[in-house]
């Protein structure tokens, strides 16, 4: 129970059903909470939904990838500051 314990918001969303990165994925859930709060969050979230064609992996069920995207839209509400921009090839200078 360490995200759905350490993360308020999230804990409130899932109500009584247990967190399957909690429980399934328990070195991810470490992980992810390593990056909470930091600009680091979101390269590391992304390496974690992106398919690299060097590395074969199982991947994830949905209902973890929901929870994915839960805990990312929560943390781009709590931490704004820290999100990369939506668009990497706009220019600065427009």
């Amino acid at each position: 129970m360490l995200l759905k314990k350490a993360i308020k918001e999230f804990n409130l969303q899932l109500g009584d059903r247990a967190s399957l990165l909690d429980t399934n994925h328990p070195r991810i859930a470490e992980k992810i909470l390593l990056h909470w709060g930091y600009k680091e969050f979101y390269p590391f979230i992304d390496k974690l939904l992106l398919v690299e064609k060097e590395r074969s992996r199982q991947g994830f069920s949905l209902e973890v990838v929901e929870e994915i995207y839960l805990l990312q839209e929560i943390h781009d509400k709590k931490f704004p500051a820290t999100k990369p921009p939506s668009d990497k090839f706009q220019s600065t200078w427009i």
